[in-house]
């Protein structure tokens, strides 16, 4: 009984900090999958909208259980060439002068506990830039 009442704290914590981890890992994907969907709709799409881009973007991470969908920001980088400064000059684009759209979604990760001495925020950073399509 004593080495189970030493032995217990250890396993609850293992358990709890295992499902914080999972949830960082499930949350991760998720902003990486809406970076990719919101490219995708923006540039797949023929009537260009930002808003529909960014639309599709929290519709996608919105399926992960526990993520708020309104809570990341998503930002729209839209026509430019392949350098990525220089601003389309042809439209619509051609093969020789393509034309890209970049989604960046930042997503803050907080765990289920204050856990001492290991930080307990995390930022997930992602995009993706796809090739416009016309």
């Amino acid at each position: 009984m004593v080495e189970l009442a030493l032995l217990l704290p250890v396993l609850v914590f293992g358990l709890i900090g295992g499902a914080d981890m999972a949830r960082a890992y499930a949350l991760q994907l998720a902003v990486q999958n809406g970076a990719r969907a919101g490219a995708e709709a923006y540039a797949i799409d023929y009537s260009k909208n930002a808003g529909q881009a960014v639309a599709r973007a929290r519709q996608e991470m919105g399926q992960t259980p526990g993520m708020t969908s309104g809570a990341p920001a998503v930002s729209i980088r839209a026509g430019f060439q392949a350098d990525g400064v220089t601003a389309c000059t042809v439209s619509p684009p051609t093969v020789d002068d393509p034309c890209f759209v970049t989604v960046q979604i930042t997503y803050t990760f907080h765990t289920l506990i204050p856990w001492p001495l290991i930080p307990n925020t995390a930022n997930f950073d992602r995009s993706t830039t796809m090739r416009l399509f016309y």
